[in-house]
């Protein structure tokens, strides 16, 4: 399921849902080798992320054709970039959309992690403009972090997201990845971006903000460039940047989790355990989370031993993994301050969030790495 999409650099980008019209489908899905001689004669949109705390615009197309039993996609998703005036700064700095169409062009066909076919991806660096036309995993399971998951589950999805970070560990090929940034590249744009940000965060989260991150809210400005330096030392590797439960999409008739990963928007260059301390973090109760993470830390590091990564102690990448949970908490306040948490499932998941992040600050202490 890993196709790399065509460029597609004739076709126009378009800048809302109404002008993704048949046609411009059929000139998308022939760019991307979808269709030969079918032609798309209707399409009806449906929004699916309005709500639901979600940064980009996403849609499910409904398509027709003028070859009926063609064998082509009946539905597909498209994914457009926010257009709240509020976040263009963050686009603007970070280039999340960018980033994700790159992955989908540069790496999703070279990837230990599964991802969804990209049957066409556009983007403009100049404009900020982007565009992805996506498979439709109506049929699989998402993830869900607020249900979270069994501990067998969880620990084969750890060792397959060690096996991606392996892939890439510490490859000459990332010199040459140019559009992809290391974290401590990023540092100036979060900087620049908190402040802002933090007034919008404390406002949507209200009393849902523990007290705890309210206080490390106000210290952590001044860390972020030290919090990202250290992320971004060697051993270095490729950090999917946001790897939640609810980004995984489990096929149906699947015997072992095996997902398909999707939103790619704040992908990067740096440590791996990043994304390990996302997962666990957002997927157990704290309780559950302080008794599991040692086995699941061990089960990770174990994983990349496995497919050939040296000179990693489990030491350092429990020190590392500590840290990871202040880096997620300034990634939380820049990117969650605008997005629609006005759907109960997103109240829900943002309440959650901030607890289960609240109590693995203090029960791991990462400041005192600081």
């Amino acid at each position: 399921m890993n196709d790399r999409p065509s460029p597609a650099t004739s076709l126009p980008i378009p800048a809302s849902i109404a002008e993704i019209t048949p046609s411009w489908l059929t000139g998308a899905l022939s760019a991307g080798r979808m269709l030969r001689e079918a032609t798309v004669t209707a399409c009806s949109p449906e929004t699916i992320a309005e709500g639901k705390g979600f940064m980009n615009r996403v849609f499910r197309l409904h398509l027709e054709y003028d070859r009926p039993g063609s064998g082509l996609p009946a539905t597909v998703l498209a994914k457009l970039p926010a257009t709240d005036p509020l976040m263009l700064p963050l686009f603007q700095l970070l280039g999340p959309n960018l980033r994700e169409v790159n992955f989908y062009r540069s790496l999703s066909r070279d990837c230990a992690l599964r991802t969804p076919v990209c049957y066409c991806g556009l983007a403009d660096s100049a404009t900020g403009n982007s565009a992805l036309l996506l498979e439709d995993l109506g049929s699989s399971r998402q993830g869900d972090s607020l249900e979270g998951c069994s501990l067998d589950e969880a620990r084969q999805i750890v060792r397959q997201l060690a096996a991606f970070h392996a892939q890439w560990w510490e490859s000459p090929r990332l010199a040459h990845l140019g559009w992809l940034p290391s974290r401590e590249t990023e540092a100036p744009a979060f900087r620049k971006l908190y402040a802002p940000a933090l007034l919008c965060f404390v406002e949507k989260a209200g009393n849902l903000l523990p007290p705890g991150l309210r206080r490390l809210a106000d210290s952590i400005p001044n860390d972020i460039a030290r919090i990202k330096a250290l992320l971004a030392k060697p051993p270095r590797t490729i950090v999917h940047g946001d790897f939640r439960l609810d980004n995984c999409y489990f096929p149906p008739g699947v015997g072992s989790p095996s997902p398909l990963v999707l939103d790619w928007e704040f992908c990067g260059i740096g440590r791996g355990v990043l994304d390990l301390a996302t997962f666990v973090c957002e997927t157990f109760p704290p309780a559950q989370r302080l008794r599991e993470e040692p086995g699941l830390l061990a089960e990770y590091h174990s994983a990349l031993e496995s497919n050939g990564v040296t000179g990693y102690s489990l030491e350092q990448c429990w020190i590392d993994y500590r840290l990871s949970m202040l880096d997620i908490f300034v990634l939380w306040v820049v990117s969650g301050a605008f997005c629609d948490y006005s759907g109960q499932r997103a109240t829900t998941f943002l309440s959650n969030t901030l607890a289960r992040l609240d109590a693995a600050i203090s029960d791991l202490s990462p400041e005192d790495l600081l």
